[in-house]
């Protein structure tokens, strides 16, 4: 089967930020020992993108596409499927991921080929790529070999040291353990050639156990599974409620929990910004941010009271010469913990740090406390 990537944005093509999806992708096929024909970019052109995906089809079988799908006039990639099919009704994009919750993609079948279209936000596209496209040509393959793959997902242990961890694990050569990390969280997949789907679905079963009791509670979920939605999940079962209040993050937490159904029964989203809004909100007369983590602490105290939660989470972006750092304070009746780190990159990298770190935060309090 051969594949080829399709990258769409002007800022990828005039290099204003680097192409770290496709190099995602491309990794991500390894396991299925797929043929890589080549990788696109294209710029925030129908014309162009049309006819990058009419090229792309002409050498390969299956074209994975990412960016440019967005809404009204910045759906370029839409605009382009329209003219690369002439006949939509026998051509239909069929959605992928659920709408509802997050950003979606699309798949066109047309003749042999596939065309799969994925956002170009990292933490969506990687989502969609592994629980729609893989699973779609790993289905393809298997009248050629049988193999099997399942993934874990990970928080709080860097790649370097789970590879350590783990590089004892899979010494047979039909088995492979791959990493991929992304903002503070590192996917883990577990690939296995076998006899017939009976043995690979227990070679997999077998490797899974392993690494999760030696990974403990590192490992929060497998391949549908979102931190976000393990812990909303966790906080509804055990009656858990929480305030939330960011300062410039771009309001990254709200905008990954807002979707979740049952997210009202248990989390209070307050309505700012920056610190002078927050301020406003939470009364805080006469206090500035001259010592951030004194008044950090001091603010998630606020939410937990304003709020009449069991928990206030305050997540801070603080903005310096060098690059941001990220405070996460979290204020319980036990008292006030603290997670602080800086970074440099990319601010929409950032801002998933910031989520990352929230949400990581959080899970260790609910671990020790629920």
């Amino acid at each position: 089967m051969k594949v080829e990537i399709v990258s769409i944005g002007t800022e990828l093509l005039v290099s204003d930020i680097l192409d770290t999806n496709a190099a995602y992708v491309s990794r991500s096929l390894r396991d299925l020992e797929v043929q890589l024909t080549c990788k696109v970019t294209v710029g925030d052109d129908p014309a162009m993108i049309a006819e990058a995906f009419r090229n792309a089809l002409q050498r390969a079988d299956v074209v994975i596409a990412s960016g440019g799908v967005g809404d009204g006039p910045d759906d370029f990639t839409r605009q382009a499927l329209t003219a690369v099919t002439p006949q939509p009704e026998n051509t239909s994009p069929i959605t992928l991921g659920d709408p509802k919750l997050y950003a979606t993609g699309l798949l066109v079948k047309l003749d042999e080929c596939a065309l799969f279209c994925l956002p170009g936000k990292r933490r969506e596209m990687s989502y969609l790529l592994e629980t729609e496209v893989l699973p779609f040509l790993r289905q393809q393959l298997s009248a050629d070999m049988v193999t099997g793959w399942t993934l874990l997902r990970s928080v709080g242990l860097m790649e370097s040291v789970l590879k350590q961890e783990l590089a004892d694990i899979a010494p047979d050569p039909r088995h492979r353990i791959m990493f991929d990390s992304f903002a503070g969280q590192t996917n883990i997949r577990i690939w296995v050639q076998a006899p017939s789907e009976e043995a690979v679905q227990a070679e997999l079963a077998e490797l899974k156990q392993t690494i999760t009791e030696r990974l403990g509670d590192h490992v929060f979920g497998g391949e549908a599974d979102r931190l976000e939605q393990v812990l909303l999940a966790d906080m509804l079962q055990h009656g858990i409620t929480m305030g939330i209040a960011e300062c410039y993050t771009n309001r990254v937490l709200f905008e990954a929990m807002q979707p979740l159904p049952g997210h009202e029964q248990a989390i209070t989203f307050i309505e700012a910004q920056t610190w002078q809004q927050l301020a406003n909100q939470l009364h805080l007369n006469n206090v500035t941010p001259d010592n951030l983590t004194e008044w950090c602490r001091h603010s998630a105290e606020k939410i937990l009271a304003e709020t009449g939660s069991d928990l206030g989470l305050l997540v801070y972006g603080n903005i310096m010469p060098g690059g941001v750092q990220i405070l996460v304070t979290l204020a319980s009746p036990n008292g006030v913990s603290v997670t602080q780190r800086s970074f440099g990159g990319h601010p929409e990298n950032i801002d998933q740090w910031a989520l990352t770190l929230g949400l990581a935060h959080l899970r260790r309090w609910l671990l020790v406390h629920s």
